[in-house]
């Protein structure tokens, strides 16, 4: 039996509430549309690393330097904008063919990469990919959350989650091998293949349902266009110049511009002012907001936020960080010091999978949700890629959870989006303030370890790690003083991660316990009395 027609989220025997009797998949069938969709997120995952190792070498053949920043910029800046659209988008088309279009969007993007003969056509080209990207993350949850049953939930996030971590962790090395023995052109390539078996397999595998919840009798083009035409453009404008600026402050401080510059200033001011606007009008909209008041029905979700923000500053600051600390002190090449990260990447992908089996079997995840964090503050290395790894895909399975209850189940992609949203500034800013941690420790510990470095090997330095070894310019005699001068910078980077770990903790404290039922969906009996739910065993604050 592949396919069942009994719904997802409605107790067994009750009649489904609007749109939420939808089909099914299971065996066969799941697995091959299973596998259709992680293709796409598969090369979503390696575009926001691959280029790591490739832009030196985009940037020296376009004789372009200043600009390279902006291919890595203008995708995320693309994704983070339209994560909030596309969850309005999926309350109004299907997740099938919202994920079908973001695939082609994403898909058209890296063609004009692949094509592009200057840095505008690959910051255009980064640009659509960030777009289809945005559509193909949330797109996907949707996806699982009306065609899966709740018990297949936690080892198809599971394997989700360890899938895309791995890709990120590996496109540098890919990115790598590509622009040193085929052409960085490949590195776009590459995604037109594997995206279009993806394609096929959406638009076969997978039948075209309504939006959750979504009112049957209002499904002709013009009740659709009517629906498009009440979205929030004005929260959307207001969300892509807020991000526009704190982008533009986090790329100039500490690198091109210092911080106290009066363009990073204006660039903060503004963000934190564009902020509290978008605030103020997303409350005066309600629920016809990009999200809708109605997603913070409880302290929880708030806390699931900040979790997800938190975990993700975690992720990025160790695996962007671990490599530099081989780079610099143990003279590894870029590509071998990425290898060097596989112990993280390792525990990041056990504990993903080890912690939907966990779940899967204990029918309970807010333990995990708790032991994350203390893995992070107290490890190293594979230690900390535990801690991660159990955290960061739980958290979204739980968010699925808190949104299963028939008045709530039509907001859970504009839910996701915006942990996604979360999730991105996290790992963004998490990189934004160990920059110039690691800066101003570094000029520190130099001028200690190393007194006699002039200001032009400094700046060398500390712009490229491995210039420790390979630069010619660097005195033979000085590189002892400044290993340890690196050394013991990055162990004041990586010990940020201590006290944010301890927010995720004390965030994951506020979070409601719910167990999984054995049949059918849940109940959040003390998120919404007023609500008739199904199947809460328990629902309390975790503390």
């Amino acid at each position: 039996m592949e396919t069942s027609t009994t719904p997802s989220n409605v107790v067994e025997g009750e009649q489904p509430t609007q749109n939420l009797n939808m089909t099914i998949l299971t065996g066969r069938r799941l697995a091959v549309a299973f596998t259709a969709m992680l293709l796409s997120v598969l090369v979503m995952a390696l575009d926001q690393t691959i280029l790591a190792t490739a832009l030196p070498r985009i940037a020296s053949d376009f004789d372009a330097f200043t600009l390279q920043g902006w291919v890595s910029t203008s995708f995320l800046l693309a994704q983070a904008v339209f994560l909030l659209p596309y969850g309005q988008l999926l309350r109004i088309f299907s997740a099938k063919w919202m994920l079908f279009i973001s695939i082609v969007i994403f898909q058209l993007g890296s063609l004009v990469c692949g094509v592009g003969q200057n840095m505008n056509h690959l910051i255009a080209g980064r640009t659509v990919s960030g777009l289809g990207a945005a559509g193909i993350w949330v797109a996907m949850f949707q996806v699982m959350y009306q065609v899966t049953r709740l018990e297949d939930r936690p080892r198809l996030f599971g394997i989700f989650g360890a899938v895309f971590q791995i890709s990120v962790v590996l496109g540098s090395i890919i990115g790598g091998a590509f622009t040193s023995n085929l052409s960085w052109r490949w590195c776009f390539f590459i995604n037109l293949p594997v995206g279009f078996v993806s394609l096929v397999g959406v638009f076969f595998l997978l039948e075209s349902s309504p939006p959750i919840g979504a009112d049957p009798t209002k499904r002709s083009w013009p009740d659709l266009l009517r629906q498009v035409s009440e979205m929030d453009f004005i929260g959307v404008l207001l969300i892509s110049s807020a991000l526009t600026t704190l982008v533009l402050a986090l790329q100039w401080g500490g690198n091109q511009k210092p911080w106290n510059d009066k363009a990073v200033i204006i660039c903060l001011v503004l963000a934190v002012l564009l902020t509290a606007a978008l605030i103020v009008w997303e409350k005066r909209l309600g629920d016809k907001a990009m999200s809708p008041t109605a997603i913070f029905h409880s302290l929880s979700i708030y806390a699931m936020m900040l979790y997800t923000f938190l975990l993700r500053f975690c992720f990025l600051l160790f695996s962007f960080y671990i490599p530099i600390y081989y780079q610099a002190a143990r003279e590894h090449s870029a590509i071998k010091s990425g290898v060097d990260l596989l112990p993280f990447l390792i525990g990041v992908s056990v504990a993903i999978l080890g912690a939907a089996q966990i779940i899967s079997w204990m029918k309970f995840y807010w333990h995990l949700l708790v032991l994350s964090p203390i893995f992070v503050a107290v490890g190293s290395g594979l230690i900390v890629g535990l801690g991660v790894g159990t955290g960061m895909q739980t958290a979204l399975l739980a968010l699925q959870f808190e949104f299963n209850s028939p008045k709530t189940i039509q907001l859970i992609g504009q839910a996701t989006s915006l942990a996604t949203l979360f999730q991105l500034l996290g790992g963004t800013i998490g990189l934004a303030v160990a920059t110039p941690v690691l800066s101003s420790t570094l000029s520190t510990n130099i001028n200690t370890n190393a007194p006699a470095a002039p200001a032009d090997i400094v700046s060398i330095i500390r712009d490229s790690p491995t210039s420790i070894y390979t630069d010619q310019r660097v005195p033979s005699a000085l590189i002892p003083g400044i290993v340890r001068a690196y050394t013991g910078s990055l162990k004041v980077v990586f010990v940020l991660g201590v006290p944010v770990a301890g927010l995720a903790l004390l965030s994951a404290m506020f979070m409601h316990r719910i167990r999984i039922g054995e049949q059918g969906p849940l109940e959040e009996t003390d998120i919404q009395a007023k609500d008739e739910e199904v199947g809460v065993e328990e629902d309390k604050p975790g503390g």
